[in-house]
């Protein structure tokens, strides 16, 4: 059945691609110089305020409708999930494995999304089906051969950040709590940085400096933070499992264009014909949204 995709639904299919790609050159730029948990940690909190800001905005009655019941039970677990599970695991891999190999991991969720469907005997449809496979194709070819050691527990942790973005995304979809959604997407941030902020005290991570927080790197990853969770999780419900996390092919050819541009990384030519291949396999992804 064709679908009509709605404004919001192209915006944050667009901010997750674009402002999600652009995430990880500033990032690894602010873990040269600030520890990677106060990183999650400023940048949880970072988020929440903007989201606050924005809750008080958009729905100012909305944290009325708050309750404290069994609707609350699916929402912590994702929050947690999302944050401080994924977050912390992929932040301890990046120390182990190049973060080559951990974008190339990340970049399985489209194909795992299908096959989840499969398996749910929801019929994928064969354009869907095509794009996951030229992107993925691509993907490899776009990463290259990554540079560094490579240890078995920092590819596992990356892994297990995976499962836990996808697992979450599932818990999301299938429970809805009837918050407003801005208060909603409030709430899974705010409950991940309190979970963020007890692991931060539990391994007695570095304080977190002033400097840090107002360090213009970590002001716009807090930004993009908030930007993607509303992305994501606002078209989480409305759009096919192949489009939404399209972002996790889309993401590694952003950061290269950013890392290039911004920060004088050095982009191949084989790296260049992988992104236009991968252009392809994308929008067979996004022709199958609407056709």
């Amino acid at each position: 059945m064709a679908r009509t995709l709605d404004r919001t639904s192209i915006l944050g299919v667009a901010i997750m691609w674009i402002v999600g790609g652009s995430i990880y050159p500033f990032l690894s730029y602010a873990a040269e110089t600030i520890d990677p948990v106060n990183v999650v940690l400023i940048r949880a909190w970072g988020a929440v305020l903007v989201l606050l800001i924005a809750v008080l905005i958009i729905a100012p009655q909305s944290p009325r409708t708050f309750r404290f019941d069994k609707t609350l039970i699916p929402v912590v677990i994702s929050s947690l999930m999302y944050s401080p599970l994924c977050s912390i695991s992929l932040a301890w891999s990046s120390s182990r494995i190049p973060g080559a190999i951990a974008s190339l991991i990340y970049a399985t969720l489209p194909a795992m999304s299908i096959i989840y469907m499969a398996i749910q005997g929801k019929k994928p449809s064969l354009l869907a089906v095509s794009g996951v496979a030229v992107a993925s194709i691509a993907v490899v070819f776009l990463i290259g051969a990554p540079q560094g050691s490579v240890q078995v527990a920092g590819i596992f942790a990356a892994l297990l950040s995976t499962f836990a973005w996808f697992a979450a995304t599932e818990i999301w979809i299938k429970y809805e709590n009837g918050y407003p959604l801005i208060f909603a997407i409030f709430l899974q941030v705010f409950i991940g940085a309190l979970g963020m902020t007890v692991v931060h005290f539990v391994i007695q991570a570095p304080a977190v400096r002033a400097a840090d927080v107002l360090n213009p790197t970590m002001l716009f990853l807090i930004v993009a933070l908030a930007a993607s969770y509303w992305a994501y999780l606002a078209i989480s419900r409305t759009v096919s499992p192949a489009l939404l996390t399209s972002f996790a092919f889309v993401n590694p050819l952003v950061a290269g264009v950013v890392g290039y541009f911004a920060f004088g990384q050095k982009l191949g030519v084989v790296q260049v014909i992988a992104g236009a291949i991968l252009l392809v396999g994308v929008a067979l992804v996004v022709k199958s949204e609407t056709a």
